[in-house]
């Protein structure tokens, strides 16, 4: 799919780097109306915007996954795993029409790559204050459907946070409206560092998923 995925940006203007045989950084995938649109939301919302979506997320998912939404009993059973002090790191956008229009655009590179694959995502700003952190993992372990992860940055100017590879030997900082993409498989192992004092960090993280995988792969 990679090598589709690069004819598609090409086609479709995109400058990219090659980190990686298998790690792009996209340039220029938001406009500076579209990173307008994300901080406005941003800077209007509240403590308690803020606190809805993660946990509002999670019978969705494992049922999805699962086949149930008992979350709790999950988690105790050792088959799901929720990210600690997680709860207020994640605010809703998918219901403003800016965010169907980037989401729309970059998902059509995606099928345009491989028909069998869509992007999931995006919708949600994710935020990391001060001394937060997201230890070093694999995306596929927590849900096996996903095929490539993407990362939208919308600021830089953060300290310290930067994204690691762990087996890779690679940390990186993209610069804001930039999107960075890897594969979701154990190799691609990762995490952010612990969020320094000052400016927080922002970003929309979006997966590139197998097309009906829940329905062919019971759990």
């Amino acid at each position: 799919m990679i090598e589709n995925f690069k004819k598609e940006l090409i086609k479709n203007n995109y400058k990219f780097e090659e980190i990686t045989d298998e790690i792009l950084l996209i340039k220029d995938c938001l406009s500076k109306e579209e990173l307008d649109f994300v901080w406005d939301k941003i800077n209007k919302a509240s403590q308690a915007d803020w606190e809805i979506e993660y946990l509002s997320n999670l019978p969705r998912f494992c049922m999805e996954k699962f086949g149930r939404d008992d979350v709790e009993n999950l988690v105790a059973e050792g088959k799901f795993e929720i990210t600690q002090n997680w709860a207020d790191k994640n605010l809703n956008i998918s219901q403003y029409e800016e965010y169907k229009k980037f989401h729309e655009r970059l998902n059509n590179i995606v099928i345009s790559s491989d028909s069998d694959l869509h992007l999931s995502g995006f919708a949600t700003i994710q935020r990391m204050q001060t001394g937060v952190e997201l230890r070093s993992h694999t995306d596929q372990h927590t849900d096996p459907s996903i095929k490539y992860a993407t990362i939208l940055y919308i600021n830089d100017d953060y300290n310290q946070g930067e994204l690691f590879f762990k087996n890779l030997n690679l940390k990186l900082r993209p610069k804001p409206g930039e999107m960075l993409f890897f594969p979701g498989d154990a190799k691609h192992e990762h995490g952010v560092e612990p969020v320094a004092d000052g400016p927080i960090r922002y970003v929309l993280v979006g997966f590139i998923k197998v097309n009906e995988f829940y329905n062919n792969n019971k759990y």
